[in-house]
């Protein structure tokens, strides 16, 4: 999803986009991300600019990412004598986005994620280094609610894991579908995340991911079943227990019922045990 100024161009639905074309939420989202003089603003999938151009001159820096080859060139001309917005031309999946930010400046990022590729988009975003101070996304309702979910509910997941090892979401504001053209077929939702520098990485953050995928996969079997059963584990019973007893988890709970700490220290834990079967 992009914001839009009336009268620009359609959209295009090869690239997902529906334009935000409401003026209010624009400031509201703006005020969400927080931005003061001092910080280098990332916005991704800029549009035509109606949210990172309105911190122009406010903030150190603005970079607009936008992998569209129509309103790319639009951005360049637009802010062609502004020195302090700088466009790029390419696919955020594709480019390194941590190389965008000049070395030691605070930074902030912003971005209506693309539905069709919400998730990987989302992920870049969360694993650029150093992190970023706050990170302000507009996403499917459905999709924000999975990211908030709580353990122990329906729409607790691998998703929900995922953000919460990375960082502190929440739900600021839901955002109606007749806000964008063109009208998409589902309501949206503005997540705000606070990373935590101390985020998992590398070898723990592949674990991570490995652990969710599989537990998330069975998510109806309890721990003890899974861990055995599972290709990527096949632990003993007793090498099981050993590990519940170690991280103080119940081996006969169901993968929903850990919290995100919890799986992460049961995915480190299960590093060495992985290693052994290779």
């Amino acid at each position: 999803m992009r914001a839009e100024a009336p009268g620009h161009r359609r959209a295009k639905r090869s690239l997902s986009q529906n334009f935000l074309v409401d003026r209010n939420l624009q400031e509201k989202i703006l005020r969400e991300l927080g931005a003061v003089s001092e910080d280098v603003v990332l916005e991704i999938g800029a549009g035509h600019g109606e949210l990172g151009g309105r911190l122009a001159g406010k903030v150190a820096e603005v970079v607009l990412v936008e992998k569209d080859d129509d309103l790319a060139p639009e951005l360049r001309d637009r802010f062609a004598a502004d020195e302090g917005v700088r466009v790029v031309h390419n696919d955020a999946l594709d480019v390194d986005l941590s190389a965008l930010i000049p070395d030691g400046r605070a930074y902030r990022v912003l971005s209506n994620l693309p539905y069709a590729i919400t998730t990987p988009l989302l992920f870049r975003i969360l694993d650029m280094r150093p992190p970023s101070e706050r990170v302000v996304v507009t996403v499917q309702r459905e999709v924000a609610e999975r990211i908030v979910a709580e353990p122990g509910s329906k729409t607790y997941g691998a998703l929900s894991v995922g953000v919460q090892v990375r960082g502190a979401p929440r739900v600021a504001f839901r955002i109606g579908r007749n806000a964008f053209r063109p009208v998409p077929a589902v309501d949206s939702a503005v997540v705000v995340i606070d990373p935590d520098p101390a985020a998992p990485s590398g070898e723990e953050e592949a674990a991570l991911r490995r652990l969710t995928r599989v537990v998330f996969g069975r998510r109806r079997k309890q721990l003890q079943k899974i861990l055995r059963s599972a290709p990527e584990y096949r632990l003993s019973q007793q090498e099981v227990e050993q590990l519940a007893a170690s991280l103080g988890f119940d081996p006969r709970d169901r993968p929903e019922k850990l919290h995100p700490q919890e799986l992460r220290a049961l995915a480190l834990g299960l590093i060495g045990h992985v290693e052994k079967r290779k």
